[in-house]
């Protein structure tokens, strides 16, 4: 007889003895191992029946593997066979594959598709059909917000193009609208701010400043003579001889004409005389004024200065402005009365000049040219 069959017969054998009692005592264990959270050992009583016992293991391994499916574990590890087991591995499998879609999507792949499993397929592919349409959208809105930087960055180029542009243009009008397009020296209207704001400071510093007011000598005449190009030029030569001359401090101005202005701050009388002096001997002294010309051409000068006197006695800078280029060209019409190529002084009360008379009322003294 085979062992088969010889358990086959034991179990037979343990039937016909076989009680309710111990039926019921069965079942109730069976309870345990499927609503228990630890699976009860199996008493030795039970074992001894194999059908008994494989139902137990079979339970045993179902329940455990419920057990790591609640917990996330998709690995099924479950030795018997049967409809229930299959059903089981068929729902982790789905499950496994759900989750390896959901990985995908994740990584921005929303291509993919569920069909197995009902409800869930419809929510995953729903989930999957929003989040490409969202992904679709957002791209279009960066392409657009990429687009509208570009365009922006191009705006602001122009823009800044365009402030470059008209503060080179202010820049350039207002050098056109302070100089003098001849000769690139400051113009009349330039004089009259700057010399306003350096009367009002030698006023705080109780400073003395000098004022020249100068002409070329006969310059009709020489304009008749050679033409006004060389007329041009020489008003050109002229300034240049001056800019030699001038201080960094002094204001130079083309004050209308043939007429020039040198405002010297910070400058005694005495000192205005010596550069004065030094301007007219100087032109006087260079050949070639203009193309084509050989004679010299020389200038008369009219020198006035402002004292602390005189600043204590007027108010207004602006009327001792006014005052100080009335008395230079005062003196500069005594020098054109000479004969031109001079310097005249414009001497005011109480003048303490040495080399000037000191009448009652102002007048000019003129300087022979050496």
């Amino acid at each position: 007889m085979t062992d088969i069959q010889s358990s086959e017969v034991s179990e037979k054998h343990r039937l016909r003895h076989f009680t309710r009692a111990q039926a019921e005592s069965m079942f109730k264990f069976l309870e345990k191992v499927i609503t228990e959270s630890k699976t009860p050992i199996l008493p030795p009583e039970y074992s001894q029946w194999d059908t008994f016992n494989s139902l137990y293991q079979h339970t045993s391994e179902i329940k455990s593997a419920l057990a790591n499916f609640a917990k996330g574990d998709l690995d099924l590890r479950v030795v018997k066979k049967g409809a229930t087991t299959g059903n089981l591995k068929a729902i982790l499998a789905n499950l496994s594959h759900l989750a390896w879609q959901f990985k995908v999507a994740a990584q921005g792949d929303f291509s993919h598709t569920v069909d197995f499993m009902g409800e869930f397929s419809d929510a995953f592919n729903l989930m999957t059909s929003n989040l490409a349409r969202h992904e679709r959208e957002i791209s279009e809105k960066q392409q657009q917000l990429a687009f509208m930087a570009e365009e922006l960055k191009k705006e602001i180029r122009r823009r800044d193009h365009i402030e470059a542009a008209l503060k080179e243009s202010e820049s350039n009008y207002r050098k056109l609208a302070l100089h003098d397009p001849l000769t690139k020296i400051y113009n009349r209207s330039y004089f009259n701010e700057a010399g306003l704001r350096e009367v009002e400071i030698t006023r705080r510093r109780g400073d003395e400043l000098c004022l020249l007011m100068m002409d070329l000598d006969k310059f009709k005449k020489f304009n008749d003579t050679f033409g006004h190009l060389s007329g041009d030029a020489a008003l050109i030569h002229i300034t240049k001889i001056v800019q030699e001359i001038q201080r960094k401090t002094d204001i130079f101005a083309r004050f209308g004409g043939e007429e020039f202005v040198l405002l010297l701050p910070q400058t005694p009388f005495s000192g205005g005389k010596i550069i004065a002096e030094r301007l007219r001997a100087e032109i006087a002294s260079r050949r070639n004024p203009a193309p084509n010309t050989s004679e010299p051409i020389t200038i008369s000068i009219g020198l006035a200065g402002l004292s602390q006197a005189d600043a204590l006695q007027v108010e207004s800078s602006e009327v001792l402005l006014r005052a100080l280029i009335s008395r230079a060209d005062e003196a500069l019409y005594d020098a054109k009365k000479a004969g031109g190529n001079c310097v005249c002084y414009y001497l005011p009360p109480n003048s303490d000049d040495p080399s000037a008379a000191k009448p009652a009322a102002p007048k000019s003294e003129k300087t022979e040219p050496s």
